[in-house]
């Protein structure tokens, strides 16, 4: 966050208290995790920036129920990770927004506790679609699209498989935590040009695009 910036307290209409701390609690699970907020659209079988709008708090886009059970599996959480107790009274919200260099809305969310203490969560603005964060990984980007070729090869993708799982198995074979970004890229890729394999995707019965060769 850059120090220079001139935030301003927002009344957060949008939404109820609960689907702002559970958009907050998503933000903290994936930031830790090193997803932007294309990889976190990508693995939940969104829109490219499905997570971007949700993260704005201007924004009406919450995470629906069925959205829980998707991030368990992505994070490797609990549920109470995921989704706020309501009943805790200790602390309020309070969202403040700021303009940065570019013009960009800047988010500061902060917990106000009833003992005086003031806790930062974090701050918020929107993510180049490129954007690599900080993450474990050491899988580069060509070993990913050689893997991903070698599925199409094996006849992986002859059944349709959704983000999270393709990203699963591609981290059980390099046994290492892979970047969601490398395998969006190279499914794009394959699109049937320049003698390439073709990949498509769709949406399934669930709302989630899914992928096949």
């Amino acid at each position: 966050m850059q120090v220079d910036l001139k935030f301003e307290i927002i009344n957060i209409t949008a939404m109820p208290r609960i689907e702002v701390e559970k958009i907050l609690n998503v933000f903290l699970l994936r930031k830790k995790k090193g997803y932007s907020q294309f990889e976190l659209s990508f693995l939940m079988g969104q829109r490219d920036f499905y997570v971007r709008d949700a993260e704005d708090p201007t924004h009406t886009l919450i995470y629906s129920v069925p959205f829980n059970n998707i991030f368990r599996e992505i994070f490797d959480c609990s549920i109470e990770q995921i989704v706020p107790d309501i009943t805790n009274s200790e602390f309020t919200i309070q969202i403040s927004v700021a303009k940065d260099e570019s013009d960009s809305a800047v988010y500061k969310a902060e917990r106000f506790f009833k003992d005086g203490r003031i806790e930062i969560i974090g701050t918020i603005s929107p993510e180049q679609k490129n954007l690599l964060l900080e993450s474990p990984s050491t899988v580069s980007e060509q070993s990913v699209k050689d893997w991903v070729l070698r599925q199409i090869s094996s006849g992986y993708f002859s059944e349709t498989k959704n983000a999270l799982q393709i990203l699963k198995d591609c981290q059980k074979e390099f046994d290492s935590a892979v970047r969601p970004l490398f395998i969006a890229n190279a499914l794009k890729a394959c699109n049937g040009t320049k003698g390439t394999p073709k990949v498509t995707s769709k949406k399934d019965e669930n709302g989630r695009f899914v992928f096949e060769a």
